[in-house]
């Protein structure tokens, strides 16, 4: 369940990235209740939609189009909310954008064939770092049954130009080791590849699988453990400065190149 899963003191991946920054980021996103977004809610909706299609119905609802200034609107939306406790609600237009991606994303090719794969969805996994021994955990969009683990993830831009940078800017790499990892290791046997089904948000909602090389998932699972040190130094420490030291700035190449033209 969704509230065990945040209940669990376990580091994620979403709290490890921050320390790209620094460890007072870090601390500050693991103390800080997530407040959920339009496009995290987006999110949440097309994977359900993209992976648990079944449950849609019995866990989404949405919201009737009411004059919401007249009594008989207030009276009907009241209504509908006490209706519907305890299910994610949406309105018409959120909905069927969610609905357009998710069948967008199920006509493609690609990834139609790995979600037609899919042995579970949504499974989260608990480990203990032998490192550092530190409790982990993640939380896994899907595996197949080829062993083939799948991240959905929506964007505004799935090109190979614009998603493939995005990819290692936005630490896609680096979470696809830390779910590569914890998998194996709670699990086992580990995934043998890793697959982004990548869906645009707006018409035509074009989709784009990414599969992200040995080269580029072992580049992050370098990062991960770099990250983990750091984390273990500052809970350990409990010293979450982000940076101790003094830091010596240096002229930049372009720069340097230009001055000697």
């Amino acid at each position: 369940m969704e509230e065990e899963y945040r209940a669990h003191p376990g580091v994620n991946h979403s709290t490890l990235k921050y320390f790209a920054r620094g460890a007072a980021h870090a601390n500050l996103v693991q103390k800080k209740k997530v407040k959920e977004t339009d496009a995290m809610r987006l999110g949440t909706l097309v994977h359900l939609m993209v992976l648990e299609p079944h449950l849609v119905e019995e866990q989404v609802a949405v919201t009737p189009e009411v004059n919401r200034r007249t009594k008989a609107g207030k009276e009907e939306l009241a209504k509908f909310r006490d209706q519907n406790k305890g299910r994610m609600t949406y309105t018409a237009d959120e909905y069927a954008q969610a609905e357009a991606m998710a069948e967008s994303a199920r006509s493609h090719p690609a990834a139609k064939a790995l979600l037609d794969d899919l042995a579970y969805a949504e499974v989260e996994r608990y480990w203990r770092d032998d490192v550092f021994g530190i409790e982990c955990k993640c939380k896994i969009d899907g595996v197949t049954t080829g062993r083939r683990m799948l991240d959905v993830k929506t964007t505004i831009d799935a090109s190979p130009s614009a998603f493939s940078r995005a990819i290692f800017n936005n630490y896609y790499h680096t979470q696809a080791a830390w779910y590569m990892f914890g998998n194996g290791v709670s699990q086992g046997p580990p995934a043998e590849s890793y697959s982004i089904i990548a869906i645009e948000k707006t018409e035509p909602f074009d989709v784009v699988v990414y599969d992200l090389s040995k080269q580029s998932v072992d580049l992050g699972m370098k990062q991960v453990m770099e990250w983990l040190r750091d984390y273990h130094y500052a809970k350990k420490n409990d010293t979450w400065v982000s940076h101790p030291k003094e830091v010596l700035v240096e002229p930049p190449q372009w720069l340097l190149s230009k001055e000697q033209l």
